[in-house]
């Protein structure tokens, strides 16, 4: 397909390229701030603002503004409804408006290659068709609405150790037929907008300057008139950056570009011709967002505002609801019955409030959450709660409700910066911030580009940061400090924390920071605390800022457990609610291992032998695993599902939304069961991606290991049949023709998802056993019966040679399966298929 923007304002456009000056065309390559591009107003060039995210439109995360939160990325594929997809990135493109914002940075389209993946809850599936497809589809609303979707992290950034280093060792026909598919489907099928270099290096060359990959790939082949927009911090060369075809350093001011961007032209190193093709792009992308030379231009210091919109309220709660996936239903416990329940025991760390995203720069402050004890105390009018146990990584951020400004009453934090390294004699700048300043849970003080600060990124500078703390109760409170930098926290003017004289590295702030460091207190109820924060920065470090928590010190942990059982025994039925939360799962660090934080499969099992009517809820982004699986009547994967957690898991435990959804990843039993665990770890700067093409539910096929719940399962409140396929190749496009009646034989109203595989019987040329070639879904009462058609086009068939550099369908017999999932494919027939070669599209250069 021809992209639209290579018509958009075009003439316009070159003659603005013309009338530039070198200086204005460098100045539009790079940030003018964190959020914000460069405007030039006597030029009728408005400035674009950029946010996150893929779940959420974020706006300014320092501005506190709330936002619609939605399910993340692993929930919404797991709805396997692209047309869901489409509706939620409608909904963000209009939310994004609120923000002032043009170019939303989602979806991220990395593949779930390993289950301890860092960001596994932001990507879609370990699968590239339906990865691409689902991306396709939030592209699409997006864009609807005339802002730009931003595909990232371009590409193989699948783990989170040392990404701003570390090298992606993988083949190219890996790279071609995984890893580069959904961005290819992203430009060729979605005429996605922008798209995002990613941290890491691709076989030793960093992403953002890997000239095969940005200019003769994405730019040359695939037709891209979009710009690629660096991660944030992650432009490192000048001159590589420049003839690899990085069109925008991200964040501003420019670190990398400006003068010595302006000097490597003048000289002849980087030629001008790629100057005006990377301004060329940025203006295509401005004219279809912001408009040129339109004087109501929304200016982007614009106040963001919150809109909580109630059809974005619905489209959160049905989305939540269908990304759900039964996983388990032992002798019908699922759906509760809506009368007939006297009590309900609802328990676990996730229970309230609930983990609702990931963490990262994903995360938004949500207009609200409900958590689910509040859904399920909405239908049940005895429920009784205990924790059971804890799963924190690091103390939680206290509510803003808790922080009061020293001496005023409002919320709030006091912030005085220091020219020097203590902070002491009269600050630069004083000012409050909102008590939920970040987030991610901590305040970054030395971000580069961060506008309101008068230091730069080198500069020394020291903080405070003051604020008065109501507890809740009267107890011993936990006090925890990190920081990205030098930190000591004081209590009513007592030093109580020291993360000054001596630090140990940790993974928070990205992997910048600190280990938590904690003490204790003694706490009044309803007397407030003045607690004080003292920072020093550190100039070597990218980030820098400071993390605190409080909290109550509860019970022991043995006394929570049996706690638990008595309510669960006491029940009539019982909802645990257990999982991760956003310390765990973030981006910046990849998870250790696949097991449920502290305590929380010993609570499982004794709420288990408590009350055999017991339903297991996993809030979390991804697999983990279950030890006690076959013990659960009921197990309900809920992911991380957005704001309306609550009240969407309610439906789906009373049966009033009936599951839907089916895995889009492989839950394999432990980590030394997934296909790229050995290859998944730094190996002297690298991650070697030997598993090759048998990754995911293809390695599983290949190697016969039987996985705790295969790709595309999910259970639901009915029962479907598959009858009458109808597989033949179509002779003209030399691809296939699928037909199968899909019939619901049980008595509840259901979805189900229609799923052809495909495997290369004669095997000429060495393939996974199976791929996932098509897929479609329908909704159908009790005794309904549709006939379901899915097209399989030849390039599923192809593969990609390295030696001839184009995809080639081998000659020979492929087996069609269709089911509904990876393990259950009863139906099959076999296609014969000459050899050939597929042409590339027509892909012109877009400039």
């Amino acid at each position: 397909m021809t992209s639209e923007l290579l018509t958009v304002d075009a003439a316009r456009i070159d003659a603005l390229v013309a009338e530039l000056s070198l200086a204005e065309k460098v100045a539009l390559m790079s940030g003018d701030s964190t959020w914000t591009t460069p405007a030039l107003p006597e030029r009728g060039i408005p400035a674009q603002k950029l946010c996150d995210g893929p779940n959420a439109a974020r706006g300014d995360a320092m501005r506190g503004v709330a936002a619609a939160s939605f399910p993340v990325g692993s929930a919404m594929a797991s709805s396997w409804n692209p047309g869901l997809v489409e509706r939620i990135g409608t909904a963000l493109a209009e939310e994004a408006k609120t923000k002032g914002v043009s170019v939303l940075l989602g979806p991220t389209i990395n593949l779930q290659r390993h289950p301890l993946g860092g960001r596994n809850f932001e990507c879609y599936s370990e699968d590239p068709l339906l990865t691409g497809r689902i991306a396709c589809a939030f592209i699409r609303g997006v864009q609807s609405q005339g802002v730009a979707a931003c595909a990232k992290h371009f590409v193989a950034n699948e783990a989170e150790v040392e990404r701003h280093s570390i090298s992606s060792v993988v083949d190219e026909r890996s790279l071609r037929e995984l890893y580069l598919r959904p961005f290819e489907m992203a430009v060729r099928d979605a005429d996605v907008w922008t798209v995002m270099s990613a941290y890491n290096r691709i076989n030793g060359r960093f992403a953002s300057s890997h000239e095969p990959l940005l200019l003769d790939l994405l730019k040359r082949e695939w037709g891209f008139a979009g710009y690629v927009v660096s991660d944030w911090g992650a432009a490192l060369e000048t001159v590589d950056n420049a003839l690899a075809g990085l069109d925008l350093e991200m964040p501003g001011p420019p670190r990398t570009r400006g003068e010595r961007l302006i000097t490597a032209v003048a000289d002849g190193t980087v030629p001008a011709g790629m100057i005006d093709d990377c301004v060329r792009r940025l203006l295509r992308v401005t004219a279809r967002t912001v408009g040129l030379c339109e004087p109501d231009a929304l200016p982007v210091s614009a106040p963001e505002r919150a809109e909580d919109r109630p059809e974005h309220r619905a489209l959160a709660r049905e989305a939540a609801a269908a990304g759900m996936v039964l996983l388990r239903n032992e002798h019908n416990v699922l759906p509760l019955p809506a009368q007939g329940l006297s009590s309900l025991a609802v328990i676990g760390p996730n229970a309230h409030p609930g983990q609702i995203q990931g963490g990262g720069s994903s995360q938004v402050f949500a207009h609200y959450q409900v958590s689910p004890l509040d859904g399920l105390r909405a239908r049940v009018d005895d429920v009784r709660y205990a924790l059971g146990a804890s799963n924190n990584k690091y103390l939680p951020v206290p509510g803003q409700e808790r922080c009061w400004l020293p001496d005023a009453d409002r919320n709030g934090l006091a912030l005085r910066l220091f020219a020097g390294p203590e902070p002491a004699g009269e600050p630069v700048v004083s000012r409050s911030l909102s008590a939920r300043v970040s987030p991610w849970g901590f305040i970054p003080l030395g971000l580069p580009g961060r506008e309101d600060s008068p230091f730069d990124d080198s500069g020394s500078f020291s903080a405070t940061l003051e604020f008065d703390y109501e507890p809740e109760q009267s107890a011993v409170y936990d006090l925890g400090l990190q920081s990205a930098g030098l930190a000591r926290l004081y209590v009513n003017d007592r030093l109580l924390i020291d993360n000054w004289s001596s630090q140990q590295p940790g993974d928070a702030f990205f992997g910048h920071g600190s280990t938590e460091v904690r003490g204790s207190y003694r706490c009044e109820a309803a007397e407030r605390i003045r607690i004080r924060i003292e920072f020093q920065s550190q100039s070597n470090r990218f980030i820098q800022g400071v993390r605190y928590g409080i909290a109550p010190q509860t019970a022991s942990p043995e006394a929570l457990l049996a706690q638990a059982e008595a309510t669960a025994r006491a029940a009539d039925a019982c909802v645990l609610i257990v999982g991760s939360n956003s310390d765990w799962e973030t981006e910046g660090n990849d998870r250790a291992d696949m097991d449920l934080p502290g305590r929380q499969n010993e609570l499982i099992e004794r709420v288990l032998a408590a009350n055999p009517r017991t339903v297991v809820v996993m809030n979390s982004g991804g697999a983990m695993t279950m030890p006690w699986f076959e013990r659960a009547p009921a197990v309900l994967q809920a992911w991380l599902p957005g704001q309306e957690f609550g009240n969407a898991l309610a439906d789906v435990l009373f049966g009033d939304w009936n599951p839907s959804g089916r895995l889009a990843q492989t839950f394999p039993r432990s980590r030394a069961d997934s296909p790229a665990d050995p290859f998944f770890h730094n190996a002297d700067g690298e991650m070697h991606y030997s598993e090759a093409l048998s990754m995911g539910y293809r390695g599983f096929a290949e190697s016969n290991r039987q996985p705790l719940a295969p790709f595309g399962f999910g259970l639901s409140y009915t029962t479907f049949e598959l009858t009458d396929p109808q597989i033949e190749l179509d002779p003209q496009s030399r691809g296939a023709r699928i037909a199968v009646t899909l019939e619901n034989t049980g008595q509840r109203s259901g979805r189900e998802t229609v799923q052809v595989y495909l495997s290369d019987r004669t095997a000429a040329v060495a393939q996974p056993p199976l791929k996932l070639a098509a897929f479609a879904q329908a909704e159908l009462a009790p005794g309904a019966r549709r006939r379901i058609e899915l097209t399989v086009p030849a390039r599923e068939f192809a593969y990609w040679h390295e030696g001839r550099q184009r995809f080639e369908v081998p000659a020979g017999d492929f087996e069609l399966s269709i089911g509904t999932s990876v393990a259950e494919r009863p139906h099959r027939g076999l296609v014969s298929q000459s050899a050939q070669v597929l042409d590339p599209e027509a892909a012109a250069e877009a400039s």
